[in-house]
């Protein structure tokens, strides 16, 4: 998998990403923020999905992404950066969150460059949606979804303590288990936001639409909405 091209693939189609796209359960973002007011960076902010509801919660965020398209979607203070160039002072912030991100930068210099914006005590906090594959037609989706690439070297579900490295005290981990509503329709437009398909050909496009209707149409009655279950994955390490 070209993994420089997947990361930046996203810009083209920013609107359905930010309309497609889940949210995240507001008890795993207590878990990992608790609910005092604190300054955030939320790093790789994508259109702001996950800066918007740290907002909603009254923290105090400065969203940081690289690609333009994305980042003009955000709204409040948004700066272009990146994981290795945090535009932000040293030992500033109270927590870094990624969602959905980090695996796209996963790596020593990003964990220096995190580590450096937090104060003492600070938290990175990484986090997931991730389709409940315990559904037997959900593994069948992320068969569609997943199955013509390469995973990333990073596995969201199966992350060490030690992950983000020895600025960081070992990670914790909990699970959040909810779901979203769907139709056939948006179960295809969830798809084409998806990194494979935006850089797939027309070709391809077209059979991955084809397999997902396919599958809701095989599943459901035609029209009906469903629920499509996730569980959220969220990791909390404390800079030392």
């Amino acid at each position: 998998m070209d993994f420089a091209k997947h990361a930046s693939s996203f810009g083209p189609a920013a609107d359905l990403y930010d309309r497609t796209r889940p949210r995240y359960p507001q008890e795993a973002l207590r878990w990992a923020l608790g609910d005092d007011s604190r300054a955030i960076v939320d790093l790789g902010a994508g259109t702001g999905i996950l800066t918007r509801q740290l907002s909603e919660l009254g923290h105090r965020v400065i969203a940081v992404e690289p690609d333009d398209e994305m980042r003009r979607r955000i709204g409040g203070d948004a700066r272009s950066g990146s994981a290795t160039s945090i535009p932000v002072e040293d030992a500033s912030q109270d927590a870094v969150t990624a969602g959905q991100a980090y695996h796209w930068f996963a790596g020593a210099d990003a964990h220096t460059e995190i580590a450096r914006v937090l104060r003492p005590g600070g938290l990175f906090v990484p986090i997931w949606n991730v389709r409940d594959e315990s559904e037997p037609w959900v593994a069948e989706l992320s068969d569609v979804f997943d199955g013509h690439r390469a995973r990333s070297v990073i596995d969201e579900r199966h992350l060490g303590p030690d992950q983000f490295g020895p600025a960081f005290a070992p990670a914790e981990l909990r699970l959040f288990h909810w779901s979203t509503p769907h139709t056939a329709d948006s179960l295809v437009d969830l798809i084409r936001s998806r990194s494979y398909y935006l850089v797939s050909d027309a070709d391809t496009r077209a059979a991955l639409e084809r397999q997902v209707r396919e599958l809701a149409e095989r599943t459901f009655e035609p029209g009906e909405q469903f629920a499509l279950p996730y569980v959220t994955y969220t990791y909390r390490a404390k800079k030392l």
